[in-house]
């Protein structure tokens, strides 16, 4: 047999390929609208949970169509690392060939997250916003915060102020010595006190929420208005009645997968309004569902996270790595007789 290597590219060399933002929101959209077409494959997330408020899961798709490429992320969870100086959230995204099933590349996951996520708020954003979105208010400033400014943004050119909070000031603090020499034509507003916070989501026509899960909700109905797209990245940050009574819409990755988060008790109040009548960002994307109905509408987009942009990514980074030469050819194997 001959000898089988595959590429392994740290995160240091998926930054050295300096990829466009646009282009991995042009990724993840293409992967959510063959989703959406049924040509894919997505078996739901498996958790282990080693302590209390972690995760890792094992993440794999096959997105289909066209683009006909597989793989699957490993990927953990761990919000005490920051005192650890740990990233929170990493792994490894592990890429097949989908003709033989051999290992094409393992790469660093940290990178493919964080961009992915905000990619899929991007996506959901151009699709379901109002016309004129000119604020946005973000609650986290963390790596979600960041990312999620940048790549909305790009899909939304009128937005013209953004919004910041976080409990910690030093956190808000860094974030406008970051993003804003990023984002020069932005107006990046510190939010300091819950008076100023519901001053920002009155003028703002999209609220995200990048906080890690905590004990209660940060987000009641009282605090919305119509005429808005909620994004919350982790769904219990946001009161159930949020999604029970006030909103109009409810836009989803997958809906098997909410239905799993809807089982382990994430949607306090239920969702019992949208179980005949949600939306898949897919077929929203293939004009096959509404993303939103009329400008009064308020419209609420819970995605969980699934492997199809995950692989989307991986597979612009792979192709992106070949044709550069990044990366470090490893040996998998090469004898036939492994009896020993």
């Amino acid at each position: 047999m001959q000898k089988y290597e595959f590429r392994y590219l740290s995160q240091e060399d998926i930054l050295s390929l300096n990829l466009s933002y646009a282009d991995v929101i042009d990724a993840v959209e293409k992967g959510m609208a063959e989703f959406g077409r049924g040509t894919c494959q997505l078996p739901v997330k498996i958790h282990t949970n080693t302590r209390p408020l972690t995760y890792i899961n094992a993440m794999p798709a096959y997105i289909g169509g066209d683009q006909d490429v597989t793989g699957l992320k490993w990927v953990a969870g761990y919000p005490d690392n920051r005192a650890k100086g740990l990233p929170v959230t990493w792994g490894l995204m592990v890429m097949n060939d989908v003709t033989t099933g051999g290992v094409t590349a393992v790469m660093d996951a940290t990178w493919i997250t964080a961009v992915r996520t905000a990619a899929v708020a991007a996506v959901t954003a151009k699709y379901c916003k109002v016309k004129d979105t000119h604020s946005m208010t973000i609650i986290g400033a963390g790596v979600q915060g960041k990312f999620n400014a940048r790549l909305i943004k790009m899909v939304v050119p009128e937005l013209k102020k953004i919004y910041i909070h976080d409990l910690y000031p030093a956190a808000i603090d860094a974030y406008l010595k970051k993003m804003q020499p990023l984002m020069p034509e932005v107006e990046f507003i510190p939010i300091r006190s819950d008076a100023e916070r519901q001053s920002a989501i009155d003028d703002s026509q999209i609220l995200l929420s990048a906080t890690q899960r905590g004990d209660k909700p940060l987000i009641y109905c009282e605090n919305l208005h119509k005429g808005m797209l909620g994004i919350p990245l982790e769904s219990t940050a946001w009161d159930g009645k949020t999604y029970t009574q006030f909103s109009d819409r409810f836009i989803c990755d997958d809906w098997n997968l909410v239905k799993n988060y809807l089982d382990d008790g994430k949607y306090t109040d239920g969702l019992d309004k949208f179980i005949n009548n949600h939306q898949i960002l897919g077929k929203v994307i293939n004009g096959d569902a509404c993303g939103r109905a009329n400008e009064d509408e308020f419209v609420i987009a819970s995605s969980h996270g699934i492997a199809i942009s995950d692989v989307a990514v991986g597979n612009l980074i792979l192709k992106k790595a070949e044709e550069k030469g990044i990366g470090v050819m490893l040996p998998l194997m090469e004898e036939t007789d492994i009896l020993r």
